[in-house]
């Protein structure tokens, strides 16, 4: 009798053991599942996040790289390399965001490479580079001709002359460092501010646009 009570005891603690380990595995796996699931919701509403910026630097923003060509790097050499800036042009606002820039290079599949996402070409003389750069397939746009009336400077005959890219900014009241021509840069920088400029002016507001919206060139005298 003894020996079948001692069997009982011996099977109902096994039995207990057993139900109480099924129930801490059952726990750990809970909070485990617990630990995992917010990380993945945060991954998911990072890349989410990702894709609509991109999104809307694709459907507001237009690509748009001003350059400019120097040989201050070596005042001995032929060889002129190129610098430039990619900007993003809000088509709501006007604002205008840096996105990247390509730095005294004379090598042209880097300016390919750099260029590749964007057809709007900016430049005080692109006209002078047109050829050089092979750029005949972009759209481009010329600070320098597009300016010769509205800026109204008159050679020694009383007509209008192609005006320098300091007297333009004069113009439209950009203040400036007289050693501009130092950095390509500052010279692409510049540039940036009279586009800018010019959006606003009643008269020039209107080869900007269509530069933008219409994709029209302008390389001619305005």
């Amino acid at each position: 009798m003894l020996y079948i009570i001692f069997i009982t005891i011996i099977i109902v603690v096994v039995f207990f053991r057993i139900k109480n380990s099924k129930f801490k595995s059952n726990i750990k796996t809970q909070d485990s599942q617990k630990t995992i699931s917010p990380s993945v919701k945060v991954t998911s509403k990072i890349s989410s996040s990702t894709k609509q910026e991109e999104l809307e630097l694709f459907k507001n923003y237009k690509k748009i790289i001003f350059f400019s060509l120097n040989n201050n790097i070596d005042i001995n050499s032929d060889i002129l390399y190129i610098s430039a800036i990619k900007i993003g042009f809000n088509l709501k606002t006007g604002e205008i965001i840096y996105l990247e820039e390509l730095k005294n290079t004379n090598n042209l599949q880097e300016l390919a490479n750099f260029s590749k996402d964007t057809i709007h070409f900016v430049s005080y003389n692109t006209k002078l580079y047109n050829n050089l750069l092979n750029l005949g397939t972009k759209v481009q746009f010329c600070t320098m001709l597009t300016n010769v009336s509205t800026v109204g400077i008159k050679n020694s005959h009383g007509r209008n002359r192609w005006p320098k890219l300091l007297e333009i900014s004069k113009y439209y009241g950009i203040k400036f460092n007289n050693n501009l021509n130092i950095s390509s840069l500052n010279n692409i920088k510049l540039n940036i501010q009279i586009f800018q400029k010019m959006l606003k002016h009643p008269k020039t507001s209107i080869v900007i646009r269509d530069f933008i919206f219409n994709n029209k060139s302008f390389l001619n005298e305005f």
